[in-house]
């Protein structure tokens, strides 16, 4: 038998495994990010980008639908840093396996060695801007050349989505940027119907079969396929955006960045945006197990 102390702590463990009565059926939104995010705070940059979906979506509603707990950022920046030793073996029988195999070795070993480089420019460098650009750099050859890091990084958003299964809440998955070919990567071997209920990828550049190729590889006559594991899938961009790209298997939604942002391609500007705020929220509504906020019904008739 238990003793009190010990009984207590069981139970508090349980407790904290198990999903609050409030979370089960509730969906979940999970921001994958892009590249340039070495060093970043995550705790800021999670409060700043859920600060921006508020933003947009008091464009719409004055409610206060996703609370703070239904927002998550998936976070694979320090995976991508040439000194971290994290790493991961695809399965044999897995498609991006043979696709690496099938790589040309000289030129990932190049990629390989200059990264090595720009990590020790970065270490070098005294201008903390300087260093931030150096080593974002390094992190984006880490990731062209190796694909034990890609295999990394595809496994923080599997175990994020493997949370939010365990504790019965649906999945909307919101991918900026250079997170697109990340999710994309990951969700293309996926042959559960409905992994997610919706994937937001938002200024993607996945739409680029060059750039494609170039960051997770393949031949050229691969092309970018609908996705069996997502319900719904919607690729945002804007015209300002330079590396946002049209992805003809998904729903593309034309969006213009607030004004005064600085940087069109910044996920933060896109969250303000209300069609993409509109977007995020309206498929979280959706993806309820169970009956909906009432307050989404204003977001339902703008759909």
């Amino acid at each position: 038998m238990l003793k009190p102390i010990a009984l207590i702590a069981a139970l508090a463990t349980v407790s904290a495994a198990a999903p609050r009565p409030r979370e089960a059926g509730r969906p979940v939104v999970l921001l994958l990010h892009g590249r340039g995010m070495q060093g970043r705070d995550t705790a800021t940059l999670r409060a700043l980008w859920r600060d921006a979906l508020d933003s947009g979506t008091k464009s719409l509603t004055p409610a206060a639908l996703i609370h703070d707990d239904d927002v998550r950022l998936v976070w694979y920046a320090d995976v991508l840093e040439p000194r971290s030793g994290a790493g991961c073996d695809y399965a044999a029988a897995d498609p991006r396996a043979k696709r690496d195999a099938d790589e040309n070795d000289g030129l990932k070993a190049v990629v390989s060695l200059v990264g090595n480089v720009l990590d020790g420019i970065s270490s070098a460098a005294s201008d903390s801007d300087s260093r931030s650009a150096f080593e974002s750099l390094a992190a984006d050859a880490a990731f062209l050349s190796d694909a034990r890091k890609r295999c990394a990084t595809e496994a923080r958003l599997a175990d994020a989505i493997d949370r939010a299964h365990t504790e019965g809440r649906p999945v909307i998955l919101v991918a900026h940027s250079l997170g697109s070919i990340v999710a994309y990567d990951y969700l293309s071997t996926r042959r559960d119907t409905g992994l997610v209920q919706a994937l937001i990828t938002v200024g993607s550049p996945l739409g680029s079969s060059d750039l494609r190729h170039l960051l997770i590889g393949g031949g050229d006559s691969d092309t970018v396929t609908a996705l069996v594991a997502a319900k719904q899938w919607i690729n945002v961009r804007n015209d300002g955006d330079p590396l946002a790209t049209d992805v003809p298997v998904a729903r593309d939604v034309m969006v213009k960045p607030p004004a005064g942002e600085p940087d069109p391609h910044e996920l933060v500007g896109y969250l303000r945006e209300p069609e993409t705020a509109r977007l995020v929220v309206g498929a979280w509504c959706r993806a309820f197990v169970a009956q909906a906020p009432a307050d989404c019904s204003a977001i339902s008739r703008q759909q």
